[in-house]
Parts: structure tokens; C-alpha cells; sequence
């Protein structure tokens, strides 16, 4: 009875730091909080120390809110992709400005050590679109209602030859949010972007 118990109590622990991995981080808040947040979901969160630059166009506010390299964590799969929180914050203040999360495969390796994996990922078309479509519920449940959404994944022609894309949009007075997967030669990737404006 005792055995049988404690397998349910480690059961029960293991899905809820499982479900944990899919938890996003949507309001403005000190980096204490969301690093709280974080070791919340996973006690022995893998945190790595990365060099990250952030465009204008990436982030239309990057010459107002000069922010810090983020603070990363890796969180293990739930389905098939890892995801990596990368939170961004003045460090004056410790205030979040900016948090994407990359559903990715090997997301910082090396470039070399990539391309076995991107001549593989390259078949898995309905794995990634099936990544998007549960990501956005937990999105549509969080956020609510987007204000633009693609039904399907579109097809997209570049120099290095057709790619696949699909994207959603939520955007109010406060706060600019976008869901995208990239499907393409050397980008396979789905990711939440959430950046407030004040």
C-alpha cells in the first residue's frame, strides 16, 4: 500500500512539472519574480549564460529600454521540442521588458553540430505545425482572442527556396504579443514573443 502510494505521489509530481514546461510568463514584473516563476516549475532549472543581441526590428523599443543579456532557461520537451524562456530586463530597475520562448532543437549549439539535425528536422513539417497548434491554445486560453491568426501554414518563396510559416498576433495599448513557427532550411522553430510598451 505504502509502495504503491508514493508511485502515485511521484507520478503525480512528474506530470506537474511536466504540464510546468508549457507555463508562460505574460505580466510585467520584477526579474526576481519571473527567476521565482521559473524554479516554481522546475527546482532544478537549467539556467545558461548567453550573448544576445536584440534588432529594432525584433524589438521596436530596444533604443527606449536598453536592456540586459537575458536570463535563459532550458526547459525540457513536453511533446517533441524544447523550450527555451529567455527573459529580458533593464537592469536599472530589474523590470521584464521582453520574453520570448523558443520551442527549438539545440537552439545555442554550434553551427556544424546543427546541420545533421536541420537535414533531419526537414521532414517533420506535421510535427511542428501540430508544436504550433497546442502552443497558441495555451496562448488563446492566457491571452484571449488574437486580433489576426493563420488558419494553416503558408508557404513563403526566398532565395534559398520555399519555406513554411504560420503566425499569430495579439496587440492591445499595453502589450504587442506574436506566436510564429519558422519552418525552413535552417530555421525550425516556433516562438512567443511578449514585450509591454510602457
Amino acid at each position: 500500500m505504502t509502495s504503491k502510494f508514493f508511485f502515485s505521489v511521484v507520478t503525480i509530481l512528474n506530470l506537474i512539472n511536466v504540464f510546468g514546461q508549457e507555463k508562460i510568463w505574460i505580466k510585467q514584473a520584477k526579474i526576481s519574480e519571473v527567476i521565482a516563476f521559473e524554479k516554481e516549475i522546475n527546482p532544478k532549472a537549467k539556467f545558461l549564460s548567453q550573448n544576445v543581441s536584440l534588432s529594432k526590428d525584433y524589438y521596436p523599443l530596444a533604443d527606449k529600454y536598453q536592456v540586459t543579456d537575458p536570463v535563459i532557461v532550458r526547459r525540457e520537451p513536453l511533446e517533441y521540442l524544447p523550450v527555451y524562456a529567455e527573459y529580458f530586463y533593464t537592469p536599472a530597475d530589474s523590470i521584464l521588458r521582453l520574453a520570448s520562448y523558443d520551442w527549438e532543437k539545440g537552439r545555442y549549439d554550434n553551427f556544424f553540430d546543427k546541420q545533421k539535425m536541420w537535414k533531419e528536422e526537414n521532414k517533420k513539417l506535421d510535427i511542428y505545425d501540430n508544436e504550433y497548434k497546442r502552443i497558441k491554445k495555451v496562448l488563446l486560453n492566457q491571452l484571449g482572442s488574437p486580433i489576426s491568426t493563420d488558419t494553416t501554414a503558408k508557404t513563403v518563396n526566398s532565395d534559398r527556396g520555399k519555406y513554411f510559416t504560420r503566425n499569430t498576433l495579439w496587440e492591445t495599448e499595453d502589450v504587442h504579443a506574436e506566436l510564429n513557427m519558422i519552418f525552413e532550411s535552417m530555421t525550425y522553430r516556433i516562438r512567443f514573443t511578449i514585450y509591454w510598451k510602457k
